[in-house]
């Protein structure tokens, strides 16, 4: 992946990036060592989207251009890790309305059935939305220029929140079930 963007190609870019967020999609880690394989893959998206914000000098494309690229992504894992990396610099490049974009993004990550995929999905979504000030605030870029405003941000916050806990209370009830199995 780092090869392709270093050559400025989008397409094995993409390609490469999500061939190797599908090693995510996996089911034979625990979750310690997901946690591990995941912390390593999201430390390689931010190459990959420091390409995406460079969009002129580096590929041509422009952010909502790769939004509506990305979501042909073959697998729905990979897909939505693309969406989120893409989704931060589209609404960066004041493209997209943040509060539209994050609540595409929040409605989208409900394709991922796996609870333990779909916890580290979300977390990586309000991550990476709060690591880059992508919410709208009183007073910020984002609500002065249209992007939402406070009550956008607290329903997007909310509505993670609320669909991480309904991914966990099914990772414990399927762990419960395992272990009756197992006795």
């Amino acid at each position: 992946m780092k090869r392709a963007i270093e050559e400025n190609n989008l397409r094995d870019s993409l390609k490469n990036a999500s061939a190797m967020l599908g090693e995510l999609r996996t089911r034979q880690l625990s979750p310690k060592r997901y946690y591990d394989l995941w912390h390593n893959i999201a430390f390689e998206l931010e190459f990959l989207r420091e390409f995406f914000v460079n969009k002129e000098e580096k590929h041509g494309r422009s952010a909502m251009e790769l939004y509506e690229l990305v979501q042909h992504a073959g697998n729905v894992l990979p897909r939505l890790y693309l969406l989120v990396c893409v989704g931060c610099v589209y609404v960066e490049s004041r493209e997209g309305k943040a509060k539209d974009v994050l609540r595409d993004l929040v409605e989208m990550a409900k394709g991922c059935q796996h609870p333990v995929h779909g916890l580290f999905l979300r977390a990586y979504l309000a991550q990476t939305v709060k690591g880059r000030g992508l919410l709208p605030d009183t007073g910020n870029e984002l609500e002065k220029s249209g992007g939402g405003t406070v009550e956008d941000s607290i329903e997007f916050t909310l509505s993670n929140f609320t669909e991480m806990n309904k991914l966990w209370v099914r990772m414990q009830r399927f762990n419960r079930q395992q272990q009756q199995q197992q006795q």
